[in-house]
């Protein structure tokens, strides 16, 4: 008797999916490709604590974790974290990181000491920085 081996598995993917749900890939599919499959992770989904290379095992459930909150160290920051802050982009980023490399930011309202930051800017990211 010749044994087959399938070509095909099912795997259950839930958490920050677009469309979480039981899916059939192919025997040697990865995470990556099952997350793919599922639509994508959605805004607040992270992968960070994923191997996105694994190939997932039959009847395995993935879970795709949620996002911590955000925030971003104004004195630590790299520049690509600053630039996820809403309207900074990399002049801006370049900025912050020039301000604080002469002084350190003593407290979240310094940072519109930084030129290019003011009251309307400050309210947009007050929220998601951290000194």
């Amino acid at each position: 008797m010749d044994l087959v081996q399938p070509t095909t598995k099912e795997v259950e993917i839930k958490g920050e999916v677009n469309q979480p749900g039981i899916y059939t890939v192919k025997w040697d599919a990865t995470i990556n490709d099952l997350i793919e499959q599922a639509g994508g992770l959605t805004e607040q989904g992270t992968s960070d604590a994923l191997n996105l290379n694994r190939v997932v095992q039959e009847n395995e459930v993935i879970v795709v974790a949620k996002q911590e909150s955000n925030f971003v160290s104004i004195n630590s920051a790299s520049q690509e974290q600053l630039e996820t802050l809403p309207g900074i982009g990399p002049s801006l980023a370049k900025c912050i990181i020039k301000y604080r490399n002469n002084q350190s930011f003593q407290s979240l309202e310094d940072i519109k000491n930084v030129k290019g930051i003011g009251d309307k800017l400050f309210e947009k990211i007050k929220d998601r920085i951290v000194l």
